[in-house]
């Protein structure tokens, strides 16, 4: 089915107006902005009609065109000016936006950046999605063999099982009785050596449910800089905030 269309010319600028026609629709009426400005009208009403209605018009259709056009040049501006930050065990990536002709959006690491490739439009909230998405990958993939190298260390009689999931406040827990424990995904973004400081923590939590001077003792052991991490975890502390524009501090 062809679509049909009017193309109004106002200062000098051709707005092309979509015609769209519903058998139930009662009235003509005009909306929209930009390049997305539509007619809704009947089956009975004329082309001509139609055209002579919009002419009518023209002074709104004309504002609502500049308005629309304004707004979608704000929003490139800020895509193309935003800078996110993504992290990646401890790497600050630049983040590359890209058009390209696909199947489907993506995102890969390709030549020490990450590459957002998109098959339509790009907006913050579009960016941000695929960006999360990506790092939840990565963290499913990537802690949990963390995790098994980490566990070699201990010698348990029922072997843990461990979650990745994303977690406000805790970078990680520990359930005893199951035993299981728990993995914050944004765990994924910290440096290897956290990552492991925390996996290592719980897994002695298994021995030692409480904060006390065995605990400690098996932790400093592996890690005889702990304190530092400890800080080192802190600093860290925003990207719980799902903030992929915040920097490191």
């Amino acid at each position: 089915m062809l679509k049909e269309r009017i193309i109004l010319k106002i200062n000098g600028i051709e707005i092309p107006i979509e015609i769209k026609r519903f058998h139930n629709s009662k009235r003509l009426r005009i909306f929209g902005k930009g390049n997305n400005i539509r007619v809704t009208t009947n089956n009975f009403v004329s082309k001509k009609r139609i055209t002579e209605i919009v002419k009518e018009n023209k002074e709104i259709i004309y504002n609502n065109y500049v308005e629309g056009i304004k707004a979608e040049l704000e929003q490139k501006a800020k895509v193309d000016d935003f800078k996110y930050y993504f992290y990646l065990e401890g790497i600050k990536f630049n983040v590359v936006i890209l058009n390209v002709i696909g199947t489907q959006d993506n995102v890969c690491l390709n030549s020490g950046n990450v590459v957002v490739k998109l098959t339509q439009e790009a907006t913050g909230e579009l960016v941000n999605d695929l960006l999360h998405e990506y790092q939840e990958h990565m963290a499913q993939t990537y802690l949990p063999q963390h995790f098994e190298h980490d566990l070699q260390c201990f010698s348990y009689t029922d072997t843990p099982q461990v979650v990745v999931k994303k977690m406000i406040r805790q970078w990680g827990n520990c359930k005893k009785n199951r035993p299981l424990i728990t993995l914050n995904s944004h765990l994924i973004k910290l440096p290897s050596e956290l990552i492991h400081y925390v996996i290592f923590h719980e897994l002695t939590h298994l021995i030692h449910p409480n904060h006390g001077k065995e605990f400690y003792g098996i932790i400093e052991h592996r890690f005889p800089h702990r304190k530092k991490l400890d800080k080192e975890l802190k600093r860290w502390a925003f990207v719980l905030q799902d903030n992929l524009t915040e920097e490191f501090k």
